[in-house]
């Protein structure tokens, strides 16, 4: 057939993180840090406001010559990723990446840190989207917004791909297994893990971050502002956000969640997230490892690591968080979504951590 597609970047544009990136890299400009590291302090109120001025920083981009190099290279591997015929892709070889897999604040961040502190990188100087969720956006399948978030999903995970071999490819050190390592905090992997398993399968690290649901529900809550108005769900920051769009995904209108109580709310969330990892496979991968939320149990796990990499160093201090306080009712409601998730892990063959879970913390 004489048939030809195509396809420019009018319909498919770069994405504002990925030409942030470019710019501050061409331009030796701090990247944009936000404060993804900070335990204590992290923001998780949305971006807004973020991108501006982006189009004077694209045009900066798409006039310098390692600029254009760099775009048509994403756009080639998203070319790979679209066709199937991902053998460019082949070079993300060198590159041992430690995806860490969890539920918002479950201690992904501070692995995430301990990791970048092993190959000698200072974390607060690594920018966001490489660094932590939200970029790239994997989610189920949607025409939102006039686009597929398929399609975009591969546009960004081959923006993340170019991203890594810039940044890593200077300062990555540190080898493990054959490859720099690469951390990233991975939330949204399990919305589209057959993706990432095609591409990474076992020349990736995956670390499975697991958290009582009420501490969840309660750091949330910490960083949110507090239980809203009558204990009812509220959409104040980006992950109620995603707990909002997980109810809409499973059919449930806004009007109808946003009159739910609150914890009632999370935990609908947090059931099926853990359900959605166990039917991807995640924790069935041979380079799975689970790590239960807390001091003992994240250190230990960074200084095997620690000790694998042949290091002599130790981790940063862990930040413990008082447990959390509920009523009776939602101990016994968080309990069964508990044991919901674990009758569900053990039907698929895998076990669920959950006497380690049971401090709650």
């Amino acid at each position: 057939m004489g048939l030809t597609l195509t396809l420019t970047d009018a319909e498919l544009p770069a994405s504002p993180a990925f030409i942030e990136f470019l710019h501050a890299t061409l331009t030796g400009e701090a990247y944009h840090i936000g404060s993804w590291h900070q335990q204590d302090e992290e923001n998780l109120a949305s971006n807004e406001g973020r991108f501006e001025g982006i189009q004077q920083k694209a045009q900066v981009v798409v006039t310098h010559p390692k600029g254009k190099e760099y775009l048509l290279r994403s756009y080639r591997f998203f070319k790979e990723l679209l066709t199937g015929n991902v053998q460019t892709l082949r070079d993300i070889a060198r590159f041992r990446f430690f995806f860490i897999i969890g539920i918002p604040r479950t201690g992904g961040t501070y692995l995430a840190k301990q990791l970048f502190r092993a190959g000698g990188i200072n974390y607060t100087h690594v920018q966001n989207a490489l660094a932590h969720d939200g970029f790239p956006h994997l989610a189920y399948l949607s025409f939102k917004r006039q686009g597929n978030i398929h399609t975009s999903a591969l546009l960004q995970l081959a923006e993340y791909i170019t991203m890594v071999e810039i940044f890593f490819g200077e300062h990555g050190r540190l080898a493990y297994r054959g490859g720099i390592i690469v951390p990233k905090k991975f939330t949204k992997a399990v919305y589209y893990f057959d993706l990432i398993r095609e591409l990474f399968g076992t020349n990736a690290e995956y670390l499975i971050t697991l958290r009582h649901p009420l501490s969840v529900c309660k750091s949330i809550l910490d960083k949110s502002g507090g239980m809203p108005a009558g204990g009812k769900f509220a959409v104040r920051s980006i992950i109620e956000r995603w707990t909002l769009e997980d109810w809409l995904h499973w059919g449930v209108s806004e009007e109808k969640v946003r009159q739910m109580n609150y914890v009632e709310c999370f935990l609908g969330y947090w059931r099926r997230f853990h359900f959605q990892m166990a039917m991807t496979g995640i924790p069935s991968m041979p380079t799975a490892r689970i790590v239960p939320y807390g001091a003992e149990a994240m250190t230990d796990a960074i200084k095997k690591l620690y000790s694998e990499f042949g290091l002599r160093m130790e981790p940063e201090t862990f930040k413990s968080a008082e447990p959390p306080k509920f009523s009776g009712a939602e101990e016994s409601a968080a309990q069964k979504a508990v044991e919901d998730v674990a009758s569900f892990w053990s039907n698929l063959g895998i076990e669920f951590p959950t006497g380690a879970l049971a401090s709650k913390l």
